[in-house]
């Protein structure tokens, strides 16, 4: 049994207004998918995420970078 669980990106090319792409990454939380993601495509500015927890099915628009703010960006 794994302790992943897979997070759906829906994040649009910034150079295109086409249709959203989809990116899904397995990972333990939240947190950690989204710096894995954002070190993939680190000029995408906003995105949405969708993932199961209790068989219901949750999601969040995240602003992107997401850390610290003295930190990221720099």
């Amino acid at each position: 049994m794994s302790d992943k669980k897979s997070f759906e990106f829906y994040y649009k090319d910034i150079d295109n207004n086409s249709e959203p792409k989809k990116e899904v990454i397995e990972s333990r939380g939240y947190k950690k998918a989204v710096k894995s993601f954002q070190n993939k495509y680190p000029k995408i500015p906003i995105t949405l995420i969708q993932w199961s927890k209790n068989n219901a099915t949750l999601s969040k628009e995240q602003k992107l970078p997401l850390g610290r703010k003295k930190k990221v960006g720099r």
